[in-house]
């Protein structure tokens, strides 16, 4: 019996124990539940705004919409570059991003029509467009896809992967100019990202047109000139004050609106493989042998360095011999006896021989230096050359030779290293039609004019090479070894007294300066004459000077 209760009691004991551990264990569960409820109800009241909020967010999807780009018109707001209406179709993926691909105007009212099918849309894509053509192409340039390194260099500005950018000519030049403001579509999506419907649309805007100093008469006259001569060359034409550029006409030239929605691999590869180089901006990015038009910068040296004076005379008989060689004239019976004055005006090769020999090959190169020759000219177009103005320095750098007297001879008539572009020979005949200034050229109209006097450069010597160019023109005909054809050159400006403009031709291996660059220039001025831009018709060519095309200078 004793043992019985014994036992009866243990067990009452073990019950009471269970009973007061399932009583502890749903006291805390009720307790650790109690404290779950607070802190939902708490979040809810709390936090509720801010979780419905991002649940908003989640239901919409911001895409960017194209920037427009400004239109780029010419002095008289001719349109030159524009962004036509054109459309892409949109498709969102379930990974929140989207792509994009072209579509025709056809297309785009089909799709609208029909539906474009869960999770894509029509957007507007502007197109850019070039009315005309070839003609001014390396003047306005042409837009691309944003490559990695672009993208580098403009995401601080908001650019992104697809964007378009200028990728030549003022395009690229003045891109943070020309281009305009995003827009942005918001779109309701579903939970997979599908689009539903538009909720908001921020629509892009373009900025203001893009005025240049080009006028497209003119452009389109010297650009057609150009191509008659049937070989590849530049022409460019200047107003002489202010630097702005009328014509910079290029042959041969490519059609920019080929690179609408991207040039095609077929299209690129043919540009690229052309040897005539049809993408190369002639008129900036080409140095070649100047001749005879490097007389201006032999004339100053020998006369500002009192090496000569206008009186001097020297007897041309064919050629000028220098040891046991002999450096023939363009006209093999000899000019005679000339005068400075004389010897600018026929382009006499034995006269300039001599007053470079005299001069010396470092003035040589000090006034070639600051007539603007050997350096970029700064104007406002990218894939500027620089040139070469060659002196024993650079030669015992670059050659590790000696320089030679000979080489003193060539470079007197603008041969032997010289390298020179047509925008340089441009500024060059600038210098004596201001009378002493080297004027930046530029495209931007709004631009600032950038003018500054040549120090050390004499009012005579500036006098004595402006009498020399009487007929407001001086031609040159530079060998190009080892092509047997030499490069055509022509500048000068117009009228004489008073000029207005400035201008310089180039045709490579076309022949004589007279021949092949004159009948460019001449054309084109004729047309300047009759739009007003000069003050007086330009003078008659006088016998025997440079304009007059006697003989191959």
């Amino acid at each position: 019996m004793t043992r019985y209760n014994q036992k009866n009691r243990t067990n009452i004991r073990a019950r009471r124990t269970g009973a007061f551990r399932l009583s502890v264990l749903a006291l805390f569960s009720a307790t650790v539940l109690a404290a779950l409820l607070l802190r939902l109800a708490h979040m809810q009241l709390r936090d509720g705004g801010e979780y419905a909020s991002q649940s908003e967010k989640n239901s919409f999807k911001n895409i960017p919409m194209p920037a427009v780009r400004a239109p780029i018109v010419d002095r008289n707001g001719v349109t030159m570059a524009y962004d036509a209406p054109g459309y892409s179709l949109v498709t969102l993926k379930r990974n929140g991003l989207w792509e994009s691909r072209r579509v025709t105007f056809e297309e785009a009212s089909e799709i609208e029509e029909k539906g474009a099918g869960a999770g894509s849309y029509v957007q507007a894509n502007p197109m850019r467009t070039y009315p005309h053509g070839a003609v001014a192409a390396h003047v306005t340039g042409y837009v691309g896809e944003i490559s990695p390194e672009e993208l580098q260099r403009f995401r601080h500005k908001g650019y992104r992967a697809g964007d378009r950018v200028g990728k030549s000519g003022l395009e690229r030049q003045y891109e943070l100019k020309i281009t305009g403001s995003k827009g942005q579509r918001k779109l309701r999506v579903d939970s997979k990202g599908r689009f539903l419907r538009d909720a908001e649309k921020e629509e892009a805007v373009g900025g203001e047109p893009f005025v240049c100093a080009i006028d497209m008469r003119l452009q389109k006259e010297a650009y057609e000139a150009l191509i008659e001569r049937g070989r590849p060359g530049a022409a460019l034409v200047m107003k002489a004050s202010t630097g702005e550029v009328l014509v910079m006409a290029t042959n041969p030239s490519f059609d920019a609106n080929l690179s609408t929605g991207g040039f095609s691999p077929e299209v690129w590869s043919s540009l690229h493989k052309d040897p005539s180089h049809p993408m190369m901006n002639r008129a900036v990015s080409v140095a070649a042998p100047l001749g005879s038009v490097f007389k201006l910068v032999t004339t100053a040296a020998a006369l500002n360095e009192h090496i000569l004076t206008p009186a001097n005379t020297f007897t041309c008989r064919g050629a000028f011999h220098l040891g046991s060689h002999s450096f023939k004239c363009w006209k093999g019976g000899g000019h005679g006896t000339l005068g400075m004055v004389q010897a600018i005006a026929q382009s006499c090769n034995v006269y300039f021989f001599n007053a470079g020999r005299q001069a010396g090959v470092t003035n040589l190169h000090k006034y070639a230096k600051m007539l603007g020759l050997g350096s970029r000219t700064g104007i406002d177009v990218p894939g500027e050359a620089i040139g070469l103005i060659p002196d024993p320095v650079w030669k015992q750098t670059f050659r590790r030779l000696a320089w030679l007297e000979g080489e003193t001879i060539n470079m007197s008539i603008g041969q032997g290293y010289v390298q020179v572009s047509p925008v340089q020979a441009l500024v060059l005949a600038n210098v004596y039609a201001t009378k002493g200034r080297l004027v930046t050229p530029r495209l931007y109209l709004d631009g600032k004019t950038k003018s500054a006097r040549i120090d050390g450069l004499s009012p005579e010597t500036i006098e004595i090479v402006r009498q020399g160019m009487r007929a407001a023109g001086k031609t040159g005909t530079a060998q190009d070894p080892p092509r047997p054809m030499s490069h055509a050159w022509f500048v000068g400006f117009a009228p004489y007294e008073n000029p207005e403009l400035v201008y310089a031709v180039f045709v490579e291996n076309a022949g004589g300066g007279s021949a092949e660059a004159l009948p460019v220039a001449l054309r084109v001025l004729k047309l300047a004459e009759q739009l007003g831009y000069l003050g007086e018709p330009p003078p008659a060519p006088e016998p025997d000077t440079a304009i007059s095309g006697r003989g191959d200078d």
